[in-house]
């Protein structure tokens, strides 16, 4: 899956932040919003320099 944010005219609408709001109070919405930014970086990274996802063993 990609973050392709240009495919819609609202790629989060407020309807869904709504949502995600009554679940999780807003700090830990700002920790989920970190966290799938850096699951993010982290994955386009790996496509950068060829290294498949779950791939890398010690």
């Amino acid at each position: 899956m990609r973050a392709r944010l240009s495919d819609r005219e609202d790629p989060v609408p407020d309807e869904v932040w709504k949502d995600a709001a009554r679940h999780y109070d807003e700090r830990a919405l700002a920790a989920l919003v970190l966290a799938i930014a850096n699951i993010n970086v982290w994955n386009r990274l790996n496509v950068a320099v060829g290294q498949p996802a779950g791939d890398w063993k010690p």
